[in-house]
């Protein structure tokens, strides 16, 4: 490649099953009973409260961070893992989000992504769509669909904010 070469970005590689399996080695390896919740993938999104689990005041993600939300219907509740895309491992301590602590939960109506705050100042802000990019390292983007979770996922986060 010259200098003159338009530089062609990397068409995003389909990350397949073992990068779901990658994401749920993440959430397993964090909680007890990981059995029992269906998982999403989640891109961070910024928000005005301490950052997700850090308690800092910046509310700006790092670019490499992202969620794998666990979630089930009974006991309704999330489990929200932060993942560290580049080395797809644990970036942070998971956090539960139930009834006892939830202070609020809603979806945004300019993006449809989903915010939830607990009791104690967290506050997580994320967005799960039915295809994502995923920016593991340099030239290695890799797609994640997740279609089918995207219609259950959505139904329980209808539930979740009635409830909230």
């Amino acid at each position: 490649m010259t200098h003159d070469e338009p530089h062609q970005p990397a068409q995003p590689l389909d990350g397949g099953q073992d990068l779901k399996d990658a994401l749920h080695h993440v959430f397993d390896g964090q909680i007890p009973n990981f059995g029992a919740y269906n998982l999403v993938f989640a891109d961070r999104l910024p928000h005005d409260g301490p950052a997700p689990g850090t308690g800092s005041s910046t509310g700006a993600p790092d670019a490499l961070t992202a969620f794998v939300v666990g979630y089930r219907w009974r006991p309704t509740e999330l489990m929200i893992a932060p993942v560290h895309l580049g080395a797809i491992t644990a970036a942070g301590v998971p956090a539960e989000v139930n009834m006892t602590n939830l202070a609020h939960a809603l979806q945004w109506d300019e993006d449809g992504s989903y915010e939830v705050g607990t009791s104690t100042g967290r506050i997580f802000r994320f967005d799960v769509r039915a295809e994502h990019v995923l920016d593991v390292g340099p030239g290695r983007p890799l797609s994640l669909g997740q279609e089918l979770d995207l219609i259950d996922f959505s139904a329980f986060m209808e539930e979740f904010i009635a409830r909230a």
